[in-house]
């Protein structure tokens, strides 16, 4: 590996070491980055296919006798909302996480660190009000 850099000159040396860091450190990164979009695709793709559902059952159900279930039904769809609200700002929270990690400072690295954690807590948010829109919805159905 000496004998390589022995011929090139200075700007070469650090052109080839950032190509080489550049073909190496990413993939490990790549694979973090992939579940993180996964996960905000999930939790967008839940909440806003449920949201989708509910929309069209509460069409279904306005016009016969099940009418009582429509305030249950109106509850988990803001619940609904705000979780596929939350994939938006989980990705807006993740891209303010990422670009403190670029700048590659002792400083930024706080900021990445305090970005990527307020993402996780909204990305288990999402998640959280996913399952108390399918709560609401077995409640209001079973018992009204």
């Amino acid at each position: 590996m000496e004998k390589i850099f022995e011929n090139l000159t200075e700007a070469q040396s650090l052109e080839l070491i950032k190509t080489i860091l550049q073909t190496t450190i990413p993939t490990g990164m790549s694979v973090l980055q992939s579940f993180a979009n996964a996960s905000i695709k999930i939790i967008l793709m839940l909440n806003g296919g449920a949201a989708i559902a509910i929309l069209a059952f509460l069409g279904a159900i306005v016009t016969t006798e099940f009418t009582k279930w429509i305030s249950g039904i109106v509850l988990s769809l803001i619940s609904y909302s705000l979780g596929a609200a939350c994939s938006a700002g989980v990705a807006f929270l993740s891209y303010l996480s990422q670009s403190e990690y670029n700048i590659m400072d002792d400083s930024n690295e706080v900021k990445g660190n305090y970005y990527r954690g307020w993402a996780i807590r909204i990305a288990l948010l999402g998640i959280a009000f996913f399952i108390l829109g399918c709560t609401i919805v077995g409640v209001t159905i079973r018992f009204y």
